[in-house]
């Protein structure tokens, strides 16, 4: 696999929804991290903290010598292990899903400081805009493409198409939107630090204001209910 990098520029509403889980389609309204508790604090709410048996089993118990020893990882550290797990066709192959109906995504691993994705992706599937809260993130595709759209304000979504071998990081501020292109499935592998515990949802309402939802990181992120092109000359965050 040849492996190319594409340089990157750098309240609390719980939505109910169908989410994913191994061979399992769970109907519920959060899914933080698996038997942990977590909180947020978001526009002066007071602190939440959730705790739920766990969802998702990890594939691996560790990740070797692909990862720092020690402390959070750097978007670019991020990255290079998003690559060394797509190198890696008996850590990926496994997990990824054929599903037509719903995006599927299966925990290769995680600690205290990261957590690794593998996401399988069918026609039609893709998230809104979003962002990462206080995560950073490094993917690589593994097999097939995706199109990655980057905001911009006052204009088109800056898009790229991101095919196998292509990574991509960023910090906590990265916001983008990811969708299917081809592949069956197209594979990414994601690789957060801090654990994806939670995300901003940018949504067009039909008031013209775009709002953002935080949301459980392990939920599906949904399309965004609009048109391509709906945000143009729209601010995207407040």
């Amino acid at each position: 696999m040849a492996i190319r990098s594409v340089e990157a520029d750098n309240a609390i509403r719980i939505v109910v929804e169908d989410v994913v889980v191994g061979e399992h389609v769970l109907h519920d309204d959060i899914l933080p991290s698996a038997g942990r508790c977590r909180s947020a604090t978001v526009s002066g709410m007071e602190a939440m903290s959730m705790s739920v048996d766990s969802l998702f089993v990890p594939a691996l118990t560790s990740l070797g010598g692909m990862v720092p020893q020690d402390g959070l990882l750097s978007p670019a550290e991020l990255e290079k292990t998003a690559i060394e797990i797509a190198g890696r066709t008996e850590i990926w192959e496994p997990l990824m899903h054929s599903d037509p109906d719903h995006r599927r995504y299966e925990l290769v691993y995680e600690d205290d400081r990261m957590d690794a994705w593998v996401l399988s992706w069918m026609p039609g599937q893709g998230t809104g805009f979003h962002d990462h809260y206080i995560s950073g993130v490094g993917l690589c595709v593994a097999t097939g493409s995706v199109r990655e759209d980057l905001m911009v304000y006052g204009g088109e979504p800056r898009s790229l198409e991101l095919r196998a071998g292509d990574a991509r990081q960023g910090g906590p501020g990265y916001i983008h939107r990811v969708t299917h292109e081809l592949g069956l499935p197209a594979v990414t592998i994601h690789v957060y630090s801090p654990r994806l515990d939670w995300v901003g949802q940018y949504r067009l309402g039909e008031d013209g204001l775009v709002r953002r939802e935080v949301r459980p990181g392990r939920n599906e992120l949904t399309e965004q209910l609009i048109a391509d092109g709906a945000l143009e000359q729209v601010l995207e965050r407040f």
